[in-house]
């Protein structure tokens, strides 16, 4: 994996370790702390590099100390393509339990686009998966940043359905259907949680624009129930 220096302008091209020395490998204790760090790193970069979005992932240890810094991928265009097991690959390698997701906006304005906020949603859940918990995401400018902890919306995506794979939803619904049994009997608890499941089903298939008749069919909810949603 081609490496870049700590201070220098790193090699054009995804997944770049900058390579940090050991009073930078620092304890974490906020997010301005990244985001000091990581605007040294993006001022080493020449005029054209600091024009270009960047995304990094930066690896944390048990105790809040960097164990890394990865420039996963390079432009706008490479932003939107992002894949999970790009960007998880070297906090599995390194052991990393915490990641904080980097990248700027070149033209000042840290506001969070709904790019952003969706990427952070789909990372969050997958770090869920792969068991290395998404901590925090930062938005950087050469004089601000912006901190979805900080700001309040973190929570909203930790507690979002939208990319939870279809069996973890499966597997959480039976698992509540079973405790409510336990209340209302068992029968009705895992009818309600079936009927749960349908329901996630179903407006998962609508956000993604399927024909209402055949959410009917796969979901089993009636087309009066599938328009309330």
């Amino acid at each position: 994996m081609p490496r870049a220096e700590f201070g220098q302008a790193p090699i054009k091209g995804p997944a770049m370790e900058v390579k940090l020395s050991k009073q930078q490998k620092v304890t974490v204790n906020s997010a301005e702390d990244i985001y000091l760090i990581m605007r040294q790193i993006l001022r080493r970069e020449n005029k054209i590099g600091q024009g270009q979005e960047h995304f990094w992932m930066v690896g944390l240890n048990q105790a809040n100390k960097i164990l890394y810094i990865e420039l996963v991928a390079l432009g706008s265009a490479n932003m939107i393509n992002i894949k999970p097991r790009e960007a998880f690959r070297m906090a599995i390698y390194k052991l990393a339990v915490q990641v904080i997701m980097v990248h700027n906006h070149p033209g000042g304005n840290v506001t969070p686009s709904i790019e952003d906020q969706d990427l952070t949603d789909h990372f969050i859940q997958a770090g869920k998966f792969l068991k290395v918990e998404v901590i925090d995401h930062l938005i950087i400018s050469d004089e601000t940043y912006h901190s979805f902890v900080e700001s309040g919306i973190f929570k909203k995506f930790q507690a979002s359905e939208r990319w939870i794979l279809p069996y973890k939803l499966k597997e959480r619904y039976r698992n509540e259907g079973k405790k409510e049994g336990k209340k209302e009997g068992l029968k009705e608890g895992e009818e309600k949680g079936r009927k749960e499941e349908k329901i996630e089903m179903a407006k998962a298939m609508k956000r993604k624009g399927m024909d209402i008749q055949d959410i009917e069919d796969i979901s089993g909810l009636t087309i009066e129930e599938i328009q309330k949603l």
